[in-house]
């Protein structure tokens, strides 16, 4: 949560600071910035599901083929849960939200541009392993 409204405000920032009309280039920038935490938004508050999963696993693995399903269902939603924090640390390392944006150059832009590219692709992934794992830990509980 505390995530998405440090890249509101910082969208937000990008949007104030301009005295100018945004350039086209910014605009998408900023388009593409909303889609990226729009998505991170989705998956955020699966987190706790998450762990919720990983306890009720927990307690069915053994060493029968059965409880190496479990097993197998709890590594991948660990998987995904691990993704999504190694995945927020180097977001907000990319895009850091004190960063002096208000004179940006286009060169910088189209830098950051093709860095943001590459994490819209990153967390559409994430939100495919959330979900997926998710799914099949369920149906490996039954539920």
């Amino acid at each position: 949560m505390k995530l998405s409204i440090l890249y509101t405000s910082l969208l937000a920032f990008f949007l104030c600071t301009s005295c100018n009309q945004l350039s086209k280039e910014e605009q998408e920038f900023d388009a593409l910035m909303q889609q990226v935490i729009d998505v991170h938004d989705e998956v955020m508050p699966k987190m706790g599901e998450m762990s919720t999963l990983i306890k009720d696993l927990e307690s069915k693995i053994d060493t029968t083929a059965q409880g190496q399903s479990y097993a197998k269902a709890q590594q991948g939603v660990k998987d995904a849960y691990d993704y999504m924090m190694t995945w927020m640390s180097d977001f907000s390392t990319k895009f850091p939200h004190n960063e002096e944006n208000s004179k940006i150059s286009a060169e910088k832009l189209a830098s950051q541009m093709k860095l943001l590219k590459e994490e819209k692709v990153n967390v559409d992934r994430l939100k495919e392993q959330i979900n997926s794992s998710i799914e099949n830990a369920k149906k490996t509980l039954n539920k």
